[in-house]
């Protein structure tokens, strides 16, 4: 799953674009594609618009969730086509109460295993 912070329609064309790639993964290998394969690959989508003069660069922050082999991952992803690997992350106009929240609790969450 994902969620936005930015331009909806930059998302709308990156949600896409995810699971196209997911999806021809799947056909081809007949195996789900990895979630720190899919967030590389997009690191690398964003990171062409920045360097190139034809297409302005996307305009959205993705915080991508997913689950694989590795088991569960949250990812955030920005604009500038930096992405992390999280325990626990939160974005949007306000963010930072529910970061600190986080931060604050994070071991307490670790237990709802």
């Amino acid at each position: 799953g994902i969620s936005i912070a930015g331009l909806t329609a930059d998302a709308r064309t990156i949600s896409r674009w995810m699971r196209t790639e997911c999806m021809n993964n799947r056909y081809s290998h007949d195996t789900p594609l990895a979630v720190s394969r899919l967030i590389a690959d997009l690191g690398n989508k964003m990171q062409i618009c920045t360097q190139r003069y034809v297409k302005r660069p996307y305009g959205v922050g993705l915080l991508v969730a997913g689950y694989d082999d590795l088991g569960p991952h949250i990812f955030q992803t920005c604009p500038s086509a930096n992405y992390y690997d999280c325990r626990a992350m939160a974005i949007g106009a306000r963010s930072q109460a529910a970061r600190t929240y986080l931060e604050k609790f994070l071991d307490q969450l670790a237990d709802c295993d």
